[in-house]
């Protein structure tokens, strides 16, 4: 159960399972141990001699602290307290759990009430803060702020920590800000429509496999379920908008032909009778993978401190050749850019918008569906969210 990571409660179904199997053994017909008895074993019995050896490994190792707060919104929140520390019998780098650290009450969410938890975890294992190299948390001010934080905090105990953020979070925070620029200068927001969309189809199937149906085979596509935005993961709006997209003939077609007075609908109406949309989920489908690819690299198991910079420099500049000349970039370091002047930055019909959007773009200018102001609006909201991604790390 350990092994796979399975709930106790599969307990409750695993003696009558061996019964059943081995009904020739006298000890398989004796066996008893559901849930609460199989969590005491691991708990109390197992538990105790991994946890005393990954304490005294980091009682005489460097060793790296590392935390999060749970989402849970009950009584208690959950912190719990990892750990990464070279294990010498394995010959590599481990990551073990030391202790959860809960709290509670109104203030269960400050540095202080965290850290707190922390330090005790650590006292009463009799670790010493001067092993820990390093400590590793999300970008959250709790977390990381100067001067009141779980960092902060971690430095008094021991000056020589290294505050380790998520780079995952720097990512994700770029695209929102990114696509925020993107929003004040058109008025479109992809969250928006993701959610919206989301929502819309969310629990009802009359309007999932009866109305929408019959719209995709009306269309001759494939029915395909609309998937959720998860908010506080921005980029999981690539899925969101590339499954709209897919599906986008049919939702056009399902939002202009229904009619209902919800605000939600109404939006979802407004958002698919602008041709200009289209052309927005486009360009943000063919933008997304600068950020998911530098993403995903950063969530790799295996070390890649290495490849860090030079993938850093690669990602910046991927999204400095969409907007600006080549000329702009040769022979420069990343610092000496001037991506503000005009004069380096490329017309708006030449900006680097991926080449279904540039198609799409053309025949529904060509068409008359969307008007010249239209496209130099877009063009300047594509400039803002990508001069915005490639500023906002630097603030």
């Amino acid at each position: 159960m350990v092994e796979h990571n399975v709930p106790f409660a599969v307990a409750d179904h695993f003696s009558p399972l061996l019964k059943e199997c081995f009904k020739d053994s006298p000890t398989a017909q004796s066996f008893k141990a559901a849930r609460t008895k199989m969590s005491c074993i691991i708990n109390e019995a197992v538990a105790p001699p991994f946890r005393k050896e990954l304490v005294m490994k980091m009682r005489t190792n460097p060793f790296t602290l590392i935390t999060d707060g749970s989402n849970y919104t009950g009584r208690e929140k959950m912190n719990p307290l990892t750990v990464r520390v070279c294990d010498s019998d394995l010959s590599k780098v481990v990551h073990r759990f030391l202790d959860m650290c809960p709290t509670s009450g109104p203030n269960c969410g400050t540095a202080e009430v965290i850290y707190k938890k922390m330090d005790e975890a650590m006292q009463k294992n009799a670790i010493p803060w001067r092993n820990c190299v390093s400590l590793s948390v999300d970008n959250a001010p709790v977390n990381t702020g100067a001067k009141n934080s779980i960092a902060s905090r971690a430095h008094q105990e021991h000056g020589s920590i290294y505050i380790h953020g998520c780079p995952c979070h720097i990512i994700h925070n770029t695209a929102k800000q990114a696509g925020q620029a993107f929003l004040e200068v058109c008025g479109f927001d992809p969250e928006d429509l993701a959610v919206d969309v989301g929502y819309w189809f969310k629990g009802s199937t009359n309007r999932r496999k009866g109305y929408l149906t019959e719209f995709c085979e009306l269309h001759g596509s494939e029915y395909m379920e609309m998937l959720m935005h998860v908010s506080v993961r921005w980029l999981s709006l690539e899925k969101c908008l590339t499954r709209i997209l897919q599906q986008y003939e049919p939702l056009a077609s399902y939002f202009k032909s229904l009619n209902d007075k919800q605000p939600r609908f109404r939006r979802l109406v407004e958002a698919f009778s602008d041709s200009i949309t289209e052309v927005y989920l486009l360009f943000f489908q063919a933008t997304f993978p600068v950020f998911s690819t530098f993403n995903l690299l950063l969530q790799r198991e295996k070390s890649s401190i290495f490849l860090l910079h030079d993938e850093m420099r690669g990602f910046i500049r991927k999204l400095l050749s969409k907007f600006l000349k080549p000329a702009a970039l040769q022979h420069r370091e990343l610092h000496e850019i001037c991506f503000k002047e005009p004069s380096n930055q490329l017309p708006g019909e030449k900006l680097v918008i991926g080449f279904t959007t540039r198609v799409t773009h053309n025949r529904l200018l060509e068409a008359g569906a969307i008007t010249p102001q239209q496209v130099q609006r877009f063009q300047k909201a594509a400039v803002a969210f990508l001069e915005r991604a490639w500023e906002y790390p630097l603030t």
